[in-house]
């Protein structure tokens, strides 16, 4: 709910900021984020993003 409202660019400096600092209530912040973007994908496009993720692993 704290990003609720949000621009594109206030998201890619808290998530830069989170990233950075390590600090980890932002960081879980930025897994409710995750959970909700991976949630709006139909399964096709979950499979995708996965299978992104899995290559910088």
């Amino acid at each position: 709910m704290n990003l609720k409202g949000f621009s594109a660019s206030q998201l890619k400096q808290t998530i830069d900021d989170g990233i950075a600092s390590k600090e980890e209530t932002i960081l879980v912040g930025l897994g409710v984020l995750f959970e909700e973007y991976y949630n709006s994908l139909d399964a096709s496009s979950q499979m995708q993003f996965l299978q992104s993720l899995s290559k910088l692993l």
